[in-house]
């Protein structure tokens, strides 16, 4: 597989997300309020009017708020609470993207999910004898799905179809998959 820092690197970079957008958005947030304090604080000190609030305004106003400034206090805390939250769960989570990687001796291959079930579902129609039509196929982390349509009155060896798309999807590559489901819908459609 990846042998050396840089093949690591980018195998990892092609798997996962990049966080810099959520990184973006929280520093602009945050630069956006430090200037609004900063002018806010100048403004208050040379005497001049205020922009929207003056900081010992907005002071007394959070230490001794009114019916309508306590509504306000706990909406604005919750927006707050709610996005900051929000931006740590970014920051902290995987943010795996759908693809996976393959070993080969060359390079770093990645492979799409959308690949992945598309062989399962050749793997299936040409097991079962169906129309790739009739068949359809999911992938996702380390577990593959399909489900047929079967032709009315033809029964589906589902074991053989697993087995076929287990094989297809071995063939790949050993590590690409570890469940197969195979499920045949209740109803068929005629020929």
């Amino acid at each position: 597989m990846a042998t050396t820092a840089l093949e690591r690197r980018l195998q990892h970079r092609s798997v996962h997300r990049s966080r810099s957008t959520a990184v973006s958005i929280a520093l602009i947030v945050l630069v956006l309020v430090a200037a609004w304090i900063g002018t806010e604080s100048v403004l208050a000190a040379i005497g001049a009017a205020p922009l929207l609030v003056a900081p010992q305004t907005a002071a007394d106003a959070a230490l001794r708020p009114a019916t309508l400034g306590v509504t306000i206090a706990v909406a604005s805390a919750v927006v707050l609470l709610v996005l900051g939250i929000w931006l740590v769960v970014l920051a902290v989570a995987p943010g795996r993207q759908h693809r996976r990687t393959v070993a080969r001796d060359r390079a770093v291959v990645v492979i799409d999910d959308r690949i992945v079930a598309s062989t399962a579902v050749a793997a299936a129609s040409t097991a079962a004898g169906l129309s790739p039509d009739q068949v359809d196929a999911w992938a996702k982390g380390r577990r593959v799905g399909v489900r047929i349509v079967p032709t009315s009155g033809i029964p589906i060896d589902t074991e053989s179809v697993r087995a076929a798309v287990d094989d297809r999807l071995r063939s790949v590559d050993e590590n690409l998959v570890r469940r197969v489901t195979v499920d045949v819908a209740d109803k068929g459609v005629l020929a």
